[in-house]
């Protein structure tokens, strides 16, 4: 399937190889980096609070935080413009050949591809998890279309398939 028309939300939403950005960490307009900024907002000033506040009985407490923020602080200053526009600089996949692929290929997502599934994606460069995300994102997509899977997934945690 060639290039087709779809929602600008939805592009910027879900990658080439099916992934949501949306979801991810490393996503600088993502869910996560637009909360932890709102967060940080509402918490400006709460280290000084405890740093005048806390008892020595609970000063352990505004090192936890300072190691809470610093974590915040970099959740909410994320990289990644996406692989659509040849931003992707905070992806974990190093050496991805999927954005160029799809752009030779005209497709918006591996699933549109008549090559779909390729062995461009094996284990020289991705994980047997990664692969695996990757083959099922697509397989759905291609039997129930992208704004099924759009609607499906557009809130599901981006790592939930990690937890045991």
């Amino acid at each position: 399937m060639l290039k087709e028309k779809i929602d600008e939300e939805i592009l910027s939403a879900i990658a080439p190889c099916s992934m949501f950005c949306s979801t991810c960490t490393g996503c600088s307009y993502g869910d996560i980096h637009h909360h932890a900024k709102e967060l940080l907002h509402l918490l400006e000033g709460h280290e000084e609070f405890l740093n005048q506040n806390l008892s020595e009985r609970y000063r352990h407490k505004l090192n936890e935080y300072k190691v809470f923020h610093k974590k915040l602080n970099k959740l909410a200053t994320s990289k990644c413009g996406g692989c659509r526009n040849k931003r992707a600089n905070g992806c974990c996949i190093r050496g991805c050949v999927i954005p160029d692929c799809v752009e030779e290929h005209q497709v918006l997502f591996c699933a549109f591809c008549q090559r779909f599934p390729c062995d461009k994606v094996n284990e020289k460069i991705y994980s047997k998890e990664i692969i695996k995300k990757w083959l099922d994102g697509n397989m759905e997509i291609k039997r129930d279309g992208i704004i099924s899977y759009y609607e499906k997934n557009k809130d599901k945690p981006h790592y939930i398939d990690y937890v045991k």
